[in-house]
């Protein structure tokens, strides 16, 4: 009897179908002077623990930024997920193209746009995890 419930505990807690596609990786915190100098070695970041947001793909015109952080995206939330403190995470998804952002005090991070002013967009394919590390940034300096 105890195999059997812990058998269909497993079954519920971890579904066959849950996690097909989606996105992986790491969210990286990089602070301080990040200058290249002689003999200096760079930050590539540690692992953070973050609430990480998924919204339908949105541009810069879609949203509100306020010191660097939007507080505004005029788009639909498709899923939130968390990173692990030393910075994993793992979110399934649907097919489909996504910006991803992290959630901090001042409000949502991104550091990347493409030409048309799409922040941090991430497209998963059927049956992919697709591998995105987002390195929050914003007190590092360059």
């Amino acid at each position: 009897m105890k195999i059997i419930c812990s058998i269909l505990l497993f079954a519920v807690v971890f579904p066959a179908t849950a996690q097909k596609q989606g996105i992986c990786g790491k969210v990286l915190w990089v602070a301080g002077n990040q200058m290249p100098g002689p003999g200096k070695k760079l930050s590539k970041g540690s692992g953070v623990e973050r609430e990480i947001h998924i919204y339908e793909v949105v541009t810069v015109e879609n949203t509100t930024q306020q010191n660097g952080f939007f507080t505004d995206i005029r788009s639909r939330r498709v899923a939130v997920g968390m990173s692990r403190s030393n910075g994993s995470y793992k979110i399934a998804l649907p097919p489909g193209n996504y910006s991803v952002f992290t959630k901090e005090p001042d409000g949502l991070f991104a550091n990347l746009f493409d030409a048309q002013g799409a922040i941090n967009v991430v497209t998963v394919k059927e049956g992919e995890f697709t591998v995105i590390d987002l390195t929050v940034n914003y007190k590092a300096a360059y």
